[in-house]
């Protein structure tokens, strides 16, 4: 009997192996204008790969309000998992889990009580409230990282060319997390848990997830995107909802194919 269970845990491991969608990655030779932009219709984000001899390099676009907003105030984790699985055991985090204040429950009884009251999406704005440590874990060893640091592998970068756009990059050195000559692995894409806000200080109610835990095929970048429901981050109206659908983890898993040939 145990060996049919065991035997029936490994088929289902390979199984979702098996099933994450592989994506090419081109070398940092090609020319910019030619790069294929992979296009996640569940999550609504586009993203592109590349890599060069030394480091793997991550880009993803979106303008959903949604998921720009679960992005910055549920954090947002980077998994790399050198057998091509989903394992959780490597993981880059930036931007952290931010904690609900006092200031942001406020706002937002606010606004239930005067609905008119929405300030508009602003990207730029969100960014501003980012910190400046990001947080690598491999296998249960995690460090922080100051994002700014020049001498760091890994670097990330947010920024916004428009007020209702997000472009993410990370840049993640494949000595650290793969091993030589390991031409596939995974990544997984993930945000973090929501909490809702109290009226007691501020403060999250329930055990709900922790900022150390966690929790793309098609073509370019689609304009639009779902509607963005919360509306200008804190002082939104937050409705049953919006709150549904910030409870949504954005959970995109997908294999890295290396060989793409170099100019």
């Amino acid at each position: 009997m145990k060996r049919i269970l065991l035997m029936l845990l490994l088929l289902a491991t390979l199984t979702s192996c098996a099933s994450l969608p592989l994506v090419n990655s081109s070398h940092i030779s090609h020319d910019d204008s030619k790069l294929k932009y992979y296009y996640d219709i569940d999550n609504n984000i586009a993203y592109n790969l590349q890599h060069d001899n030394d480091f793997l390099y991550l880009i993803m676009k979106t303008d959903d309000e949604m998921v720009i907003q679960k992005m910055i105030r549920n954090g947002l984790f980077i998994y790399i998992d050198p057998n091509g699985g989903k394992s959780k055991g490597i993981y880059f985090n930036y931007p952290l889990k931010k904690k609900p204040g006092e200031g942001e429950m406020r706002k937002m009884m606010d606004n239930r009580i005067q609905p008119g009251l929405e300030r508009e999406f602003n990207v730029n704005q969100l960014l501003e409230t980012l910190g400046a440590e990001a947080i690598y874990s491999s296998e249960g060893t995690a460090e922080m990282i100051p994002v700014f640091a020049k001498s760091n592998d890994f670097k990330v970068e947010m920024t916004a060319p428009t007020n209702r756009q997000l472009i993410y990059k990370l840049r993640i050195p494949l000595n650290d997390v793969i091993e030589k000559d390991n031409m596939e692995f995974s990544l997984g894409i993930m945000t973090g848990k929501f909490e809702m806000p109290s009226m007691n200080g501020g403060r999250p109610g329930g055990n709900q997830g922790v900022g150390m835990q966690s929790g793309m095929s098609g073509g370019g970048m689609q304009s639009g995107g779902r509607p963005g429901e919360m509306q200008g981050g804190p002082g939104s109206n937050m409705n049953s909802e919006n709150r549904e659908a910030m409870i949504e983890q954005v959970s995109l898993w997908f294999k890295v194919n290396l060989n793409g040939e170099q100019e």
